[in-house]
């Protein structure tokens, strides 16, 4: 009986211990995001576009885990943020929601690869923005 007195107790309103558990799981469960996709009606940019990214090696072999970064999405305070995604098994990571304009794409490259050159690209309204980069080897 004192045992399960114990956990009503711990399972209880506002037990500390319990927030931080769920803090920690909530921060867990959003450390592969990408800025969450699931934007709501306000935070949705004007003429949004996609940026799709796909890296590979000099061979043409894609390269996963890659994160890709664009920059220079401006917010609603007269600043930038940038944003990021993993490349998936295929090496293409797609970066939805990005406003239109002209804006900088970069990649940090795995161990062993050296940092490519950050490229722009030209993001349309409502379409896909490609760009490509071939690592090579440091």
């Amino acid at each position: 009986m004192t045992r399960l007195a114990g956990a009503s107790r711990l399972l209880g309103r506002g037990c500390p211990l319990m927030l931080r558990i769920a803090s920690v799981l909530l921060l867990l469960a959003c450390a592969g995001c990408d800025g969450c996709e699931n934007y709501g009606p306000e935070t949705i940019p004007k003429d949004p576009g996609t940026v799709v990214a796909r890296v590979t090696d000099q061979s043409g072999a894609p390269i996963s885990g890659v994160w890709v970064y664009v920059h220079d999405i401006p917010n609603s305070v007269g600043g930038t943020f940038s944003r990021g995604r993993a490349t998936d098994a295929s090496g293409v990571a797609a970066i939805i929601g990005i406003p239109a304009g002209r804006l900088r794409v970069e990649v940090k490259p795995p161990n062993g690869y050296a940092a490519p050159e950050i490229l722009t690209v030209d993001v349309v309204k409502g379409q896909s923005s490609s760009v490509v980069f071939a690592l090579a080897k440091a």
